[in-house]
């Protein structure tokens, strides 16, 4: 009998395009081979959901595909809490269906969850990744930013590194946790359908239980136009490091899930005071960010 965990990986998808096979070829060339695939369909109409049921088919003792009654298009998390609801396996692994999985993702990530038994969930370095396209002008870079990591993190440390603007969340896939404790948390919010449904479920985690930072990077994370991010900064919603409705919305989220859950620690409050200053009085948050911009501008102007 194998004694390795299950890991049942999910991947939701939505007209995911010519991407999408290759996100799952990544899954079949792991090193670690005791997982299951599910495939959730977002109601996709780009014959991605044809091409799911073939690969279901040539693995139909590895792969299941799944999608919502009717075939429906439900958004991000709706879908995600599909794939949460149909996992067996002990850990859930998540994978963007444009991204790919460097093949020692899973080994090295349940390998690390083993050594550290209490850590929930575990996350590193994804690459945000450029040179795919040889025509990109911009470099690859790592997220999570000057995280000190390959540590455990108590709660809420990760919360305050994101409110504070001192890190990015964690890549979707880059990510895997425990199921039990997904399904205790309740999963994902779906009345957030598109941009920062992640952080839904990494504020509930992050509040509540350690998790691991490594400083590995396991997954690549393709940039693209038709990625979530960049149609949301395209239509205005989202942007990188300034106040936008997306921002707004997730931060007002996190305030009443923290009343809600009586979740009063005071470094979150004045944190999430700050991040929600922009929104509540412009004028203030521009005032105070006029000593960082005449110090940038100083300092550029001494480097040239």
């Amino acid at each position: 009998m194998n004694t390795d965990p299950l890991v049942s990986v999910v991947v939701i998808f939505y007209n995911p395009g010519r991407f999408f096979s290759m996100a799952l070829d990544s899954v079949l060339s792991q090193t670690y081979t005791h997982w299951e695939l599910l495939l959730v369909d977002d109601g996709s109409q780009d014959g991605s959901s044809e091409l799911a049921q073939v690969y279901a088919a040539r693995h139909p003792e590895k792969i299941r595909y799944c999608q919502h009654p009717g075939g429906v298009n439900r958004g991000m998390s709706a879908t995600r809490n599909l794939g949460l609801a149909q996992a067996q396996g002990e850990l859930v692994a998540l994978l963007d269906a444009d991204d790919l999985w460097l093949p020692n993702k899973l080994a090295e990530q349940v390998g690390i969850l083993r050594a550290n038994p209490e850590s929930v969930a575990l996350f590193g370095r994804s690459k945000i990744w450029h040179s795919w396209d040889s025509t990109s002008p911009q470099a690859d870079w790592l997220n999570l930013g000057n995280l000190r990591a390959d540590r455990q993190l108590s709660p809420p440390e990760m919360l305050l590194h994101w409110l504070r603007d001192e890190s990015f969340q964690p890549c979707t896939s880059e990510f895997i946790a425990r199921t039990d404790i997904l399904r205790a948390v309740g999963g994902w919010d779906e009345s957030f359908k598109g941009l920062y449904e992640d952080n839904v479920l990494y504020t509930r985690l992050f509040t509540q239980f350690p998790v691991y930072a490594a400083s590995n990077t396991w997954s690549l994370y393709r940039q693209h136009p038709d990625n979530c991010c960049h149609q949301a900064m395209a239509s205005g919603e989202w942007a990188l490091g300034k106040p936008s409705p997306a921002k707004e919305r997730i931060l007002l989220w996190i305030q009443r899930y923290l009343d809600d859950n009586s979740l009063n620690d005071p470094a979150v409050t004045r944190a999430l005071r700050a991040a929600l200053l922009p929104f509540r009085n412009p004028a203030l948050y521009q005032a105070r960010q006029l000593p960082r911009r005449v110090a940038n501008k100083l300092r550029y102007s001494l480097v040239k």
